[in-house]
């Protein structure tokens, strides 16, 4: 820490709409700016910047002032940070205690809340946590109340959306009522009535496609006057769109909310919610689409889902381990019917859905990958067969490579847990001490204990799951020679069955075909249970099979 008597410092203000009292003088920017200001006069220290977040919530400390604030901090720009109180700092009492306890110490950075009485260069700051934790029940307890609030508007049919649905728009008079957009309204009865009269989702979406018809996000951007921020997502239409559209009752009158929500009021991700607890208003605004066409869409789209279900009693032999070495998609496994019967292929579930656009076809048919399959695991029967005990010492250096990348990770993220359960443990006492001395409300002390007791025991249950996964990792042994016993079985093998499919292999990733001197060519790649590629790695990057 500086010894001096003098700091280069940096004032940090920052001011959020969740605050819910931002209007008030003692909040705002200018008043914090001030106080910051007196206070580094009066110390006769230098000020070298002023770091201004407004509009930004202090659960969030992806915030751009801030982050540049840090980095000015470990260039050397700044020794010293200085806010009003520690919840302009931060709202998340594991990041700011992180800031405060860990990070400031350790780059000699020194870190001054002024109304909380809280200077990192003295040793007297144990209530630091407890005003962590505190400033941060406020943005729960407000985040809660927000969503009380949106789900009575929604249960009263108000919409309660930022983005109305495609084919509609919020009325200039009031934003929670919908009112139809004439444009992509057109589109919507066209969907249906299209669907209606017998063509499937992928014919409608590639003719929209081919008349250079926008997509739904992309017709909303381009009306708004801005570019869609999804940068790598293209204009196409896919028939998984298609479909959500026929599926939403909002084009029949209905308001339907509630189909996703956030999975803590820390972050922006959502979650899916099940069908029964959406929140469905019926006849809240004009529908595009009559009820009698509708439920004759519905009722074909019911009649489609019982003939795929009758076509898959007969399950593809690779259903649910075929990759798309491009995209990562699961490939479709579909039947073809010829003339003398038919045949089983794969092809990548991306292109089925959204068209050459999206994928190439990845397309490999059932037969063929069968006989690859089947000549690769002989070919490991027979190797597993005559030389074991050499390739169960090549099998177990290979494993321990990454076993040992994997342990590392392991072990940290058990120390990690280990230590924040030791905190949470004292924290936990100490809460009890100071209800019990009259220091904190009841009130307070329930909401703070209730968080602590499901994070100790979120804890308590993952400590236990990352031992299991060391000791699993130091089976390697075990698995090589359960993986030889179990392929040296098959060195006759003559069919293949998905039983020895699902025993044998963990994945399989097609590549699309592609023709070399003349021949059609792809790449196959087995990845096999307990040893995944190491053999393949030995070998070769990948196995190219010629596809006639």
């Amino acid at each position: 820490m500086n010894i001096d008597n003098t700091y280069d410092v940096g004032i940090y203000l920052r001011l959020s709409k969740d605050d819910n009292n931002g209007h008030l003088e003692s909040m705002s920017i200018s008043n914090q700016r001030q106080l910051l200001k007196d206070y580094v006069l009066e110390k006769g220290w230098k000020l070298v910047e002023e770091y201004v977040d407004d509009g930004w919530t202090g659960t969030n400390f992806e915030r751009p002032s801030f982050k540049r604030m840090i980095d000015d901090a470990l260039n050397g720009k700044i020794n010293c940070i200085i806010t009003k109180d520690l919840s302009r700092l931060g709202r998340n009492y594991v990041q700011a205690g992180y800031y405060t306890d860990e990070f400031f110490p350790e780059n000699d950075i020194r870190y001054i809340a002024i109304n909380d009485s809280i200077d990192t260069i003295n040793d007297d700051n144990d209530m630091t946590a407890f005003h962590h934790v505190l400033n941060e029940i406020y943005p729960k307890q407000v985040s809660k109340k927000v969503r009380q609030v949106k789900r009575k508007s929604a249960e009263q049919g108000m919409f309660m959306g930022s983005q109305a649905p495609y084919g509609y728009k919020k009325s200039p008079e009031d934003k929670h009522i919908l009112i139809i957009d004439d444009e992509p309204a057109l589109i919507i009865k066209r969907l249906f009535s299209e669907f209606a009269s017998g063509d499937t989702a992928r014919q409608i979406a590639d003719r929209l496609n081919e008349e250079h018809i926008d997509s739904p996000r992309f017709y909303h951007y381009a009306k708004m006057g801005r570019v869609n921020p999804l940068t790598e997502e293209k204009n196409v239409w896919g028939s998984a769109t298609v479909l959500q559209l026929l599926r939403n009752q909002v084009y029949i009158g209905n308001m339907v909310q509630g189909k996703r929500k956030t999975v803590s009021f820390k972050t922006k991700k959502m979650r899916q919610v099940s069908p029964d607890n959406w929140i469905v208003v019926e006849n809240t605004h004009e529908p595009i689409v009559e009820r009698e066409l509708w439920d004759k869409v519905h009722s074909r789209m019911r009649t489609n889902s019982r003939v795929a279900k009758t076509k898959e009693k007969t399950v593809g032999m690779f259903a649910g381990i075929l990759r798309c070495a491009d995209c990562d998609s699961p490939l479709a496994y579909m039947r073809k019917k010829l003339a003398n019967g038919e045949k089983g292929l794969y092809r990548c579930s991306r292109y089925n859905n959204n068209g050459s656009n999206a994928c190439g076809t990845h397309y490999i048919e059932e037969n063929d990958l069968c006989e690859i399959v089947l000549s690769d695991i002989r070919r490991y029967a027979i190797i597993a067969e005559n030389e074991k005990e050499t390739i169960a010492n090549k099998l177990l250096t290979l494993k321990s490579k990454h076993a040992m990348a994997e342990t590392k990770v392991i072990r940290g993220q058990i120390s990690n847990a280990e230590n924040r359960l030791a905190v949470i443990k004292t924290t936990i006492k100490n809460l009890y001490i100071d209800k019990c001395s009259g220091n904190l409300p009841e009130e307070v002390f329930k909401s703070m204990m209730e968080d602590f007791l499901k994070e100790q025991s979120d804890l308590e249950n993952q400590i236990p799951r990352l031992h299991d996964e060391l000791e699993q990792i130091s089976t390697a042994t075990d698995e090589v020679n359960e993986w030889l016993n179990l392929i040296s079985d098959f060195t006759n093998i003559e069919t293949l069955t998905r039983a020895i499919v699902c025993e044998l292999i963990e994945s399989i990733t097609v590549s699309d075909r592609q023709k070399v001197n003349g021949k059609w060519e792809q790449s196959i790649d087995i990845r096999y249970r307990f040893i995944g590629n190491l053999l393949q790695d030995e070998e070769t990057d990948a196995k190219k099979e010629n596809i006639a």
